[in-house]
């Protein structure tokens, strides 16, 4: 919502024909701000090829544009037809020519905490004829969910070099996103605080989540922020008696099932219990029912998705295998109606794994992978898994409590 509204009021104020430039790192995220722009019906151009594009957004690929006329000229004709570019960071790196035939007045990038330095920097930088290409940039991200993917641990990544220190440069692992916000050291916690830079603007109202599902992240994660609803219609229902099993969080436990013969990455009995609740939501909504919208499935390992799609595959529900299945890190940026998350795990060791991306706030530990699993759901979230093994996280024990025994 908040890039809509950006995006509708720069081509509102632009005294002479809109460039506006939108990026993000994935191609699932720039699927959904191209899906944002079709639904608001904002003529664009989508960089990318067709393997990693929606079908749906194919007719707006470049390439689908040009046609049989590749040439430099046929593509800036085509570029400067368009008042919005849209493409994942990396395709921009991959094509600099298009800086060099379009200008771009705002470059939005969604998602930006995920993105590393110099994966953005280079780009809301290019120059041509001593020129910057793009006038001003805005990086739309939150540091409480998944960062960017590093394979170096926190102390390789350190830096030392005082130069960078003076800048909030403290490490190769954080994004540009998250040094300027976090080089300023204002509490950001009042809506009219004095301390706020001019350049940090916070979102306070957020139009995915129902409060009941909001109330456990709010709590533990936004405690600062406080996120209010909207609100829109749907978190505006008191009564649940239309959801789903007529509740609104649900925690369903599943039983140790390891076998010797089958990875750790893998709970069937959990798998079966996911394949038997979509098999429920599938014939709850009935004809309402969307693949695309109205379920989605999160869990940690690909394996796991491998084992639920044979679960699925055995109830002879064709539109059951267009639902979502995958992990939390690509999920990160998508929203479903009902989300069910699979915890999977059933030795302690995998806990680890589960909560590698946690970090400090005020007293409150905010686990990111936990806050965007959540944090995907409109109307209901349900959350599977072995309780006795996951309460051994204070967290997870929280959650589930709350899960438990707060019914509406």
């Amino acid at each position: 919502m908040a890039l809509q509204y950006l995006v509708k009021e720069a081509l509102a104020d632009s005294g002479e024909p809109a460039s506006i430039l939108l990026m993000a790192y994935t191609n699932r995220a720039v699927d959904e701000i191209c899906g944002m722009l079709a639904d608001n019906h904002l003529d664009f151009v989508r960089l990318g090829n067709e393997y990693s594009c929606d079908a749906r957004f194919k007719p707006f690929l470049l390439d689908s544009l040009l046609g049989d006329s590749p040439k430099l000229s046929d593509i800036k004709t085509r570029l400067s037809q368009k008042n919005i570019v849209v493409g994942t960071t990396s395709m921009l790196m991959a094509k600099p020519y298009v800086f060099q035939l379009k200008h771009f007045q705002l470059a939005i990038v969604d998602e930006a905490s995920q993105i590393l330095e110099p994966n953005i920097v280079g780009l809301l930088a290019s120059h041509r004829d001593g020129q910057c290409c793009i006038d001003k940039f805005i990086l739309v991200g939150d540091h409480k969910q998944l960062p960017a993917v590093v394979q170096q641990d926190e102390q390789s990544s350190a830096v030392s070099d005082p130069m960078l220190h003076a800048i909030g440069l403290r490490n190769c692992r954080n994004s540009l996103f998250e040094r300027l916000l976090t080089s300023h050291s204002s509490p950001l916690t009042s809506h009219s605080s004095p301390l706020t830079p001019p350049h940090i603007g916070i979102l306070r109202r957020q139009g995915r989540m129902h409060p009941d599902i909001a109330a456990f992240p709010n709590r533990m994660f936004y405690a600062r922020e406080q996120l209010m609803p909207v609100p829109l219609p749907h978190q505006e229902e008191l009564s649940a008696d239309h959801l789903f099993m007529r509740r609104r969080r649900i925690f369903i436990p599943s039983e140790f099932c390891k076998q010797p013969n089958i990875s750790d990455k893998v709970n069937i009995h959990e798998a079966q219990i996911v394949a038997r609740l979509l098999e429920g939501i599938y014939h709850h909504y009935s004809q309402q029912f969307d693949a695309n919208k109205t379920v989605g499935v999160i869990v940690p390992y690909r394996n796991q998705i491998a084992m639920i799609r044979k679960e699925i595959e055995q109830l002879g529900l064709p539109c059951l295998q267009q639902v979502t299945i995958d992990t939390v890190e690509r999920y990160q940026g998508s929203q479903r109606d009902v989300v069910i998350y699979s915890f999977t795990v059933q030795h302690l060791y995998q806990l680890d794994f589960l909560t590698s991306n946690c970090f400090e706030e005020d007293g409150h530990v905010i686990d990111r992978k936990l806050n965007v699993a959540i944090t995907r759901a409109r109307k209901q979230m349900i959350i599977v898994g072995n309780e006795r093994i996951l309460s051994s996280n204070p967290l997870f024990k929280a959650l589930i409590e709350e899960y438990k025994i707060v019914e509406r």
